[in-house]
């Protein structure tokens, strides 16, 4: 296996058994040999790449992600290349890849760090006149606040510091854009319990739609993500009239998603957005609005956009009949098989 800028590099002129076992042996030998951050470029050139193939990259991918690592995929062919594009491989198969971006702070360049330096000097310039305005406030910590991942997420959790339970219904309209091009209406109920209870209950799901209930508990439980994803600050992104910070988030242990991408309001700390990245090049994002519910920062609708392999569809919902600081029992929150 020829090795090019000190980066293992495999090269297969044509898809098939034998390619895929190449990529398993590959993989074995790296991330036994590199017990961090291991890498692989992966050239593939023929006339195809089969998704037995692409399945094989995955399971090394998930090897490589265990310690930190990735996998580049290159096509040498056009018609590679294409099915790497189609499929959204480029997003999933780059370098770099760094799940928890403290070390790699610590390996800047004094360059690179003084602009990061200036940046966040600029950011404490802006949260500075946001103090002069009428009906805001500053938090005692601002440049904690504006880069420090686990500070947004407090900021998040304690948005609303005297509402220690909820609980509303649930509207949802999920229309399929792709073929059957079938809608379906479906009504649920949501409970919140401090510290870290949230908990979708639909009335009724069609076997299709199961991994809603799923969807809908996670967007609404960011209490535990430390818990369960490396976050990153990733910087800032404008989000309709307003500029929101970005956190970058890869799970600890691997499922079906690549990584996720969390909008914050740095002014309300309301998630206005995830969107969830998967290694077959589907993307799911979800946007969410928030409205004053008797006095808390409540949230009323929410969009899915849902673009998975052979699946195009969008989910619409409206949260409504809140019930602020009732009792709920702790049975609600038990998780069920």
């Amino acid at each position: 296996m020829p090795f090019e800028e000190a980066i293992p590099t495999l090269r297969f002129d044509r898809d098939g058994d034998g390619a895929r076992a190449q990529i398993a042996a590959a993989a074995e030998k790296i991330s036994g040999r590199s017990r961090e951050n291991p890498r692989l470029r992966v050239i593939a050139a023929g006339d195809s790449l089969s998704t037995e193939t692409i399945s094989a990259l995955i399971t090394a991918l998930r090897k490589f992600r265990e310690l930190g690592g990735a996998i580049e995929l290159l096509g040498d062919s056009e018609a590679v290349r294409a099915t790497i594009v189609l499929n959204g491989l480029d997003r999933v198969f780059a370098f770099p890849l760094v799940p928890d971006d403290e070390p790699s702070r610590s390996r800047q360049t004094p360059r690179k760090r003084r602009g990061i330096d200036r940046a966040a000097r600029a950011a404490v310039a802006a949260l500075a006149f946001l103090v002069g305005l009428p009906g805001l406030s500053a938090p005692a910590k601002a440049a904690a606040v504006v880069t420090d991942p686990s500070v947004i997420l407090e900021r998040v959790n304690e948005r609303n510091p005297n509402l220690s339970s909820y609980q509303s219904r649930l509207h949802v309209d999920i229309r399929l854009i792709s073929f059957p091009f079938i809608g379906q209406h479906l009504d649920g109920s949501t409970y919140f319990k401090r510290p870290a209870n949230y908990e979708v209950v639909f009335d009724r799901v069609p076997s299709y739609a199961k991994g809603f209930e799923k969807l809908y508990s996670d967007v609404g439980d960011p209490s535990n993500w430390d818990r369960r994803f490396f976050v990153s600050y990733a910087g800032e992104q404008p989000f309709e009239n307003r500029t929101d910070v970005v956190l970058h988030m890869v799970q600890r242990v691997r499922g079906m998603i690549d990584h996720e991408t969390v909008l914050i309001d740095p002014n309300a700390w309301t998630i206005d957005q995830i969107r969830y990245d998967y290694y077959n090049g589907g993307v799911i994002t979800m946007t969410q609005h928030f409205s004053d519910i008797g006095g808390y920062t409540m949230l009323s609708s929410q969009t899915a956009d849902i673009k998975i392999p052979h699946v195009r569809a969008v989910a619409n919902g409206t949260y409504t009949d809140y019930q602020t600081n009732v009792a709920i029992s702790d049975a609600v929150f038990t998780k069920k098989n």
